[in-house]
């Protein structure tokens, strides 16, 4: 009876150091983390200041609402009315804007942020720091806006240099439609979600489409571009502790 105790008691100890003795998971790190919120949420719950921000989430903010993101010296605006999937990067991150606005900030010549919005794909220069809006007017036309600095802004095989206090309407080659969603730096991206030509769009909406060799790039007057700068993104800019 003695043995058989002794050999349960033997295995239990077995078992007690084999379960201490294995590393935990490791944990995901945080993205970034939420600076300032107003009727914003992460997924499905609600916002608030100090939440952490993961690979993959989905940011959404309400009609009033708004989401300032940090990303070390990245910052990122959701404005009203505004949704966006955000993937981790090795150059930083890159938000996938579903609709709405966006007011991005990069330090220049360290971490940098991508754009994507419907086809077209906003890069601000590394060689300086850059303050820009990017908007998605209607499935087949972006507004990309630098105040301050430039962005590259590629659509189809056609690019520009959005330089500093311009903006360009950007005409798209395709609406998209999500099956799943994923980071727009995968190298099966395109096979998650299906392409409509903006053609079929502009004539039905009694438009006429992009001619062969037409720019799909229009630039627009300053009465033409929006005044609002964002005062969450503004004040992460002058913050003592940003680099």
């Amino acid at each position: 009876m003695n043995t058989k105790i002794g050999r349960v008691l033997s295995a239990l100890g077995l078992f007690a150091f084999t379960w201490a003795g294995t590393p935990a998971p490791a944990q995901t790190p945080a993205l970034g983390l939420v600076a300032k919120t107003a009727e914003a949420h992460i997924g499905d719950a609600a916002a608030s200041e100090g939440s952490s921000v993961y690979s993959g989430d989905y940011l959404s903010t309400s009609d009033n609402g708004s989401m300032l993101v940090r990303i070390g010296a990245l910052s990122l605006e959701l404005q009203s009315s505004s949704s966006a999937h955000i993937y981790r990067t090795p150059y930083g991150a890159v938000l996938e804007l579903n609709r709405g606005t966006v007011l991005y900030t990069t330090p220049g010549g360290q971490q940098n942020v991508v754009i994507v919005a419907s086809d077209v794909r906003v890069t601000p220069a590394v060689s300086k720091s850059d303050f820009g809006r990017v908007t998605i007017d209607d499935p087949c036309n972006v507004t990309v806006e630098s105040k301050r600095g430039e962005a590259n802004v590629k659509v189809g095989s056609e690019s520009r240099t959005v330089e500093q206090g311009k903006a360009y309407r950007v005409h798209a080659e395709n609406e998209i439609s999500y099956r799943q969603y994923l980071s727009p730096d995968a190298d099966d991206y395109h096979k998650h979600h299906e392409h409509s030509p903006c053609v079929a769009m502009d004539m039905a909406h009694g438009h006429l489409p992009i001619a062969p060799g037409q720019s799909r790039f229009l630039l627009l007057t300053a009465a033409l571009v929006g005044t609002g700068t964002g005062i969450g993104i503004m004040k992460a800019m002058e913050s003592p502790d940003r680099p």
